[in-house]
């Protein structure tokens, strides 16, 4: 009889393109359903990460699917699920885009249910030591985002397409939806052209002649009293305009200075609204500065209150798109870390003007804080602006904060 750590198969509830639904049962005699990855999908690079994140992220959404143990560092990765939660092994193949076909018995032709009799079932084991499993979700080994070193920096593990295995047909990418849904193409994600706007209210009209008439004899009583009360104390001089003649602190001008000297023709552009509120940036070529990051030509990492801003220049468009779809993913895999988090839209920048793409993403910090992200980039260029703070301590978990952001400098 086939078995995973503490847990003896006694027969198999599905077959998936990627790996077999089991009904097992324990020391204590206690029924679980046991999905378990086969061992060619979990050497394909991504399914065993997505396996792995998936199960994770549904077990802390809302009403989650809890799973008791796992071990998903085996050479086929399980997640064993209580039989009081249901089909748990089948919804797992399910939110990874995997649709299991059942098992009939051999004696009636029938699927089996889960808490049948016992039956012995041929095969190899399936390795694998079982671990508990608590706090932040797994999602295979973490990869810091470039930058100079926030305590709360984002993991942001890859999540690769996963290559065509012969026999097989499933997504590019595992995800708790089956795929990750195209940037929608409503011009602007914060657009309120469709609310209701109040109707002015209709002023009865005046007779003009006797707003000329009061006109005038406000201005002779004006004219009167500026003598009485003043004698020319103006002395005919006018009041300079303080709009014209304001100038921004020296501080704030220096650092305008400088931070202008980081970005050059490229970047300006998507920089230039973050300007005058950006400090501390660093370029990727300095001493200290951020690493290049595979697929950039140029990174600019700067710091704005709580925020880590990274500015990047990538090598082509495709790159572009490709990190972008990255951080897509992530806003799908990782909805339940950080609620409230919108779908990705096209969408009209709010200080440039210019059409865009914009992303609100979240990741596990590699302080074990949720961390929230929005990314913005233009058409026009292979340029891209992210930023990011811990999703609690950032933005007390309000992500209308980090929308307002990207209105004042987008």
């Amino acid at each position: 009889m086939q078995s995973v750590g503490p847990y003896r198969f006694t027969h198999m509830l599905g077959i998936c393109p990627v790996g077999k639904a089991w009904a097992a049962i324990d020391g204590q005699g206690r029924f679980v359903t046991v999905a378990v990855l086969d061992a060619a999908a979990a050497n394909t690079p991504g399914w065993r990460e997505s396996f792995a994140g998936i199960a994770n992220s549904m077990s802390q959404m809302p009403d989650g699917l809890t799973f008791s143990y796992a071990d998903f560092a085996a050479a086929e990765p399980w997640v064993a699920y209580p039989a009081e939660v249901g089909p748990g092994a089948e919804k797992l193949f399910q939110a990874l885009g995997q649709e299991c076909q059942p098992v009939p018995n051999e004696e009636d032709g029938k699927p089996s249910p889960i808490s049948g009799l016992p039956q012995q079932v041929s095969g190899s084991p399936v390795s694998g030591t079982p671990q508990q499993v608590s706090g932040p979700p797994v999602s295979g080994a973490p990869q810091p985002t470039s930058g100079a070193g926030a305590p709360w920096a984002m993991q942001t593990t890859a999540l690769p397409t996963v290559p065509s295995v012969e026999g097989w047909a499933h997504p590019p990418v595992a995800q708790p939806a089956p795929a990750v849904p195209p940037i929608s193409t409503p011009s602007d994600p914060f657009d309120t052209s469709g609310e209701t706007r109040i109707t002015p209210v209709s002023r009865p009209s005046r007779n003009r002649t006797w707003l000329w008439v009061g006109a005038v004899v406000l201005a002779a009583v004006l004219a009167g009293g500026a003598g009485l009360l003043g004698g020319g104390a103006l002395g005919g001089e006018t009041p300079s305009d303080p709009s014209t003649s304001a100038s921004p602190p020296l501080y704030e001008a220096t650092q305008l200075s400088l931070n202008k000297a980081k970005f050059d023709a490229e970047l300006a552009p998507i920089a230039e609204p973050w300007l005058p509120e950006l400090g501390g940036c660093a370029l990727d070529t300095e001493v200290g500065g951020p690493e290049l990051p595979s697929g950039e030509k140029r990174h600019v990492f700067c710091r704005y209150l709580s925020l880590s801003v990274h500015f990047a220049l990538y090598e082509s468009p495709d790159k572009k798109d490709a990190a972008r779809t990255h951080r897509q993913q992530m806003g799908v895999v990782n909805r339940a870390l950080a609620p409230g988090l919108r779908e990705a839209a096209k969408a009209t920048g709010g200080a440039s003007g210019a059409p865009g793409s914009y992303v609100e993403y979240a990741g596990n910090g590699h302080d074990g804080r949720p961390v929230c992200g929005v990314w913005w980039d233009r058409d026009d260029s292979a340029t891209a602006v992210y930023f990011e703070t811990p999703c609690a301590a950032g933005i007390a978990g309000n992500w209308d904060a980090l929308r307002d952001v990207w209105k004042r400098t987008s």
